[in-house]
């Protein structure tokens, strides 16, 4: 007998294992709390961003021994049931062994996000609660639009902006030795 309601399919929770053997479709997901989330491909400005940065910090984190800078798409396994993509992640070398061969395995040093205006409401609110949640120390959000960077460093379980950057200010931390002029790194050739 047909009671009025509507059947409604239950989506199950995945596991970061279960998420893992979805196929490839050339699209990029993170799982976050058991449920997949479609993330938009970066534009052109956001890339810039992305490049600039890992082209300076790259090859100081090489050259000093510090650990290893890797830039999205890589999965980064905060629990059994999130996996998130980070646009740059730096995991020091006293902490190598959460890179394993598919994904990083655990919180790392220091995860940047590069914001868009379809993604900075959820990179500030659902990721860095994550973030926060799985321990990073760390956390930079770059706001190529804006063309400031805020240096966001865990407190307890919540993030402190202990920089606000704009103009002419360079970034440094945490790399002593290290710095980026933000004119450098929001610069995009003359294009935008």
């Amino acid at each position: 007998m047909y009671n009025g309601c509507m059947a409604i399919a239950a989506i199950p929770k995945l596991t970061y294992e279960e998420f893992r053997q979805l196929p490839e479709d050339g699209k990029r997901y993170e799982l976050i709390h058991g449920e997949v989330h479609l993330t938009p491909s970066p534009a052109t400005r956001h890339q810039c961003v992305s490049q600039n940065l890992s082209s300076s910090l790259g090859p100081f984190v090489i050259k000093n021994a510090l650990g290893e800078l890797w830039t999205a798409p890589l999965d980064v396994r905060l629990s059994h049931d999130t996996a998130v993509q980070p646009d740059l992640i730096f995991v020091s070398k006293a902490r190598a062994n959460i890179i394993q061969e598919n994904y990083i395995d655990g919180a790392p040093d220091l995860v940047v996000e590069i914001l868009s205006p379809s993604t900075a409401a959820h990179d500030r609110a659902t990721k860095l609660a994550l973030y926060a949640e799985a321990g990073v120390p760390e956390v930079w959000l770059l706001d190529p639009n804006a063309k400031t960077v805020e240096v966001l460093k865990l407190q307890g379980k919540k993030y402190l902006m202990d920089a606000a950057l704009a103009g002419d200010q360079k970034l440094t931390s945490p790399f002593p030795g290290w710095e980026l002029p933000l004119i450098d790194l929001f610069d995009f050739g003359g294009r935008f």
